[in-house]
């Protein structure tokens, strides 16, 4: 079997027909899942594919096409099973995949670019950086801040007429114009823009039918209005939006299922800002009551009720399972869960305390052991040693400090909270602990963050890649560069896979690497290269081009010229 996959988007089971083709024939199969990137299938007879090779599979339910490579293939007595990563252009169908997946892939995926949802000719937007929601925009005339403050009574129907006929005489924004006029105050305008922004997000969810399409790339200056917006916050309320029971009543799986608390710190604790609703729901999850009796329970109006515990599903707060267990959530962890958030006033005055905080963490948590870093001394219990990895685990969760001005704390923010799992799953495994308290194990070696993982495997993929093992070089060039997302790392990775001559996933790794660091004329250079290798000369030519106007004397954008 292959190993477990790192997954930054949700996987969806399904059984339905699939077709691969691979060096121009074609092969039947079944699907067995897939998620925006990637797909498994099987087919009941043995066929020349293997791992390495660049595949297309497409199926019509669900409606997707993957170009990509064989990440994982497996046989089985005469049936064939593969798995294929997809390097297009995260796309699909808003029917085929939960846009609260999506939302949250793209956030712990910490993708840059804008996201298209397209229904019925209308157009809604989403611009993300470093995974973090920081505008939307729409063509609907509904969406416009104008038909939005005078539904919500703001304005009048005069003034709203008025700064119509304002922006269409003189092209400035609604919003400025509103100011203008005097029709609403100037420190209300962002207040109102997230509003806006907030309610063009929430209304994606009402769209049942539709595609949807991600962009990765840097955003222009124009496209980012730093609005910093709780993902989790924006799905609890854009599920709870919903008004057909039918939908709810479809998409919940049995009643007789148990809600469960999450016991992955990124989907307990991030910056979810519950209803009174939501809060009177989750007093009464207890790891062991049905969502039926949860139903029978609540004085709660039952349609609102159910919606709740979807929407909580949805921001995967709480998971559903087929028996009870045990209350594996410290009770007083779900007390401050619920608590009421701070505002964003508070979190400015927050924000610099907690920066300091931060960047002396950084400084110091390599040094620290596991218990140090947890907080607890050598005698402590499990139950102690738990409690005080929640603690730890809500206080350094990257998402639920997205507020923070300088975006280089998220990325040391990740480095500490990875440095506090392994150091919970050090301690809490009996066998584990006994080595480290032996001196033998996690202790004399560090426990390594994210951050130390990416140097770590990077250095080693670039030992192979001078030795000229290309294949083990993707392979540690490829973890450092989920560890880490470093330029330089995806930049390495496509080179090693186009030493194999995998150029499509090469082109994938090296166009991330130029998004990350555009004036960088050796990965223009290199993706250059690759696109010779695709059969696409005046593609590669253009990009020899454009690294010479950045380095005239780049000695590989030369030699490009004279190939292509």
């Amino acid at each position: 079997m292959p190993k477990k996959e790192l997954r930054l988007f949700n996987r969806y089971t399904k059984d339905s027909g699939v077709e691969l083709k691979f060096r121009k024939k074609y092969f039947s199969g079944r699907l067995t899942n897939y998620s925006l990137d990637g797909a498994s299938a099987v087919f009941d007879r043995i066929i020349p594919v293997g791992k390495g090779d660049i595949v297309e599979l497409s199926a019509e339910d669900p409606g997707i096409k993957i170009s990509g490579e064989v990440v994982w293939s497996m046989i089985e007595r005469s049936s064939l099973k593969i798995g294929v990563k997809n390097v297009m252009r995260v796309k699909g169908f808003s029917k085929d995949f939960r846009f609260s997946d999506t939302l949250i892939g793209l956030q712990r995926g910490r993708k840059t670019g804008v996201l298209t949802f397209e229904a019925q000719g209308t157009i809604k937007k989403i611009f993300i950086v470093d995974g973090d929601i920081v505008y939307a925009d729409s063509n609907s005339d509904s969406d416009r801040l104008g038909n939005i403050l005078l539904r919500e009574g703001v304005i009048s129907s005069e003034q709203f007429d008025q700064s119509v006929t304002e922006q269409n005489r003189t092209g400035q924004k609604q919003g400025m114009i509103l100011v203008r006029l005097g029709y609403i105050d100037p420190t209300w305008v962002i207040t109102a823009e997230k509003y806006r922004v907030e309610e063009i997000i929430r209304s994606i969810f009402l769209m049942e039918e539709g595609v949807f399409s991600l962009e990765e790339r840097p955003l222009s200056p124009e496209e980012v209005i730093p609005l910093k917006l709780s993902a989790a916050s924006l799905i609890y309320y854009g599920v709870k939006g919903i008004k057909n029971p039918a939908r709810i009543n479809e998409e919940v799986p049995s009643l007789d299922s148990i809600p469960h608390f999450s016991d992955d710190p990124l989907s307990l604790f991030q910056d979810l800002r519950l209803d009174l609703t939501g809060q009177r729901v989750i007093s009464l999850i207890d790891g062991r009551t049905s969502i039926r009796e949860i139903l029978s329970n609540s004085s709660l109006d039952k349609f609102e009720t159910l919606k709740t515990i979807y929407a909580l599903i949805n921001t995967r707060f709480i998971e559903l399972r087929d028996d009870s267990g045990d209350f594996d959530v410290p009770q007083n962890v779900i007390e401050e869960i619920i608590e009421e958030k701070a505002e964003p006033d508070q979190r400015k005055v927050m924000e610099k305390a907690f920066s300091e905080i931060i960047e002396d963490t950084h400084r110091r948590y390599k040094g620290l052991g596991c218990y140090e870093i947890l907080g607890v001394n050598g005698n402590a219990s499990v139950a102690e040693i738990k409690t005080a990895y929640y603690k730890a685990a809500k206080k350094f969760h990257p998402d639920m400090h997205f507020y923070l001005s300088d975006r280089s704390l998220k990325g040391k923010l990740s480095d500490i909270f990875s440095y506090v799992y392994e150091a919970y799953k050090t301690l809490s495994d009996p066998a584990k602990r006994k080595e480290y308290d032996g001196g033998s194990g996690v202790r004399s070696g560090r426990i390594a963050g994210a951050g130390e993982k990416a140097r770590s495997a990077f250095e080693e993929g670039t030992r192979y890649f001078n030795n000229g093992d290309f294949q083990e070089a993707e392979r540690l060039f490829g973890q450092a560069s989920y560890y880490s997302g470093a330029a330089e790392h995806h930049y390495y990775y496509g080179l090693s896979l186009a030493r194999q001559n995998k150029f499509k996933s090469a082109a994938n790794a090296l166009e991330k690497a130029h998004s990350l660091d555009p004036s960088n004329a050796e990965y223009i250079s290199e993706l250059g290269f690759v696109y010779l290798g695709l059969g696409l000369p005046k593609r590669a030519r253009g990009l020899f081009e454009k690294a010479l106007k950045i380095a005239p004397d780049n000695a590989r954008a030369l030699e490009g010229m004279k190939l292509g």
